[in-house]
């Protein structure tokens, strides 16, 4: 089996898989370098810095905890950075494989669930509640948890990523039950 991109442009698990590893090692060496913390990968801190600056134009919050735990980051602008680099590298690896086809309803929401915007939208604020609740009881998001955490072979980590996936496959068989597995 070669490991080149297959005919819809995704690359071999194998591939994908090495530059995740190298990624996740060149992270240990940068973050190490500025003694912020030993598992750097991950995107729920760059939240926390970006609160931060709720704390100018509302005096009370400067007293929060989690304020004050990212306020004085050393690395609070690579967090950041870090937050929008994966929003802009999906989006330059869409424009640049020529699959870039923004949709306000994915089509497979619309055929199980109809074209409701505000259904779509509900759905989406209910589920990032319990995504950003899920990241608070598994004290940090999906990515840190799987990439680097099961690089760690965290206990905790691999209880997380275990039930993250669980979780999505269950999510997945309610909200589309015909979806998937068949040829159209």
């Amino acid at each position: 089996m070669q490991m080149n991109e297959s005919k819809n442009g995704e690359w071999h698990w194998f591939k994908g898989g090495v530059i995740v590893s190298l990624l996740a090692m060149a992270t240990y060496v940068v973050f190490q370098a500025l003694s912020y913390k030993s598992y750097p990968f991950g995107i729920t801190a760059s939240f926390g810095s970006i609160a931060t600056v709720f704390q100018y134009p509302f005096a009370s919050l400067a007293e929060n905890p989690v304020i004050q735990k990212y306020a004085n980051s050393p690395a609070a602008l690579i967090s950041i950075t870090m937050l929008f680099s994966v929003a802009l590298g999906g989006f330059a690896a869409a424009k640049m494989n020529n699959t870039y086809a923004p949709e306000i309803i994915p089509a497979v929401w619309k055929k199980y669930h109809g074209p409701a915007l505000w259904k779509r939208y509900l759905t989406v604020i209910v589920g990032g509640f319990f995504l950003g609740w899920g990241s608070v009881l598994a004290s940090g998001c999906t990515t840190g948890n799987i990439l680097q955490g099961w690089a760690h072979l965290s206990l905790g980590s691999l209880v997380a990523g275990a039930s993250f996936f669980i979780t999505g496959i269950i999510v997945a068989k309610i909200l589309y039950p015909k979806a998937g597995g068949q040829k159209s």
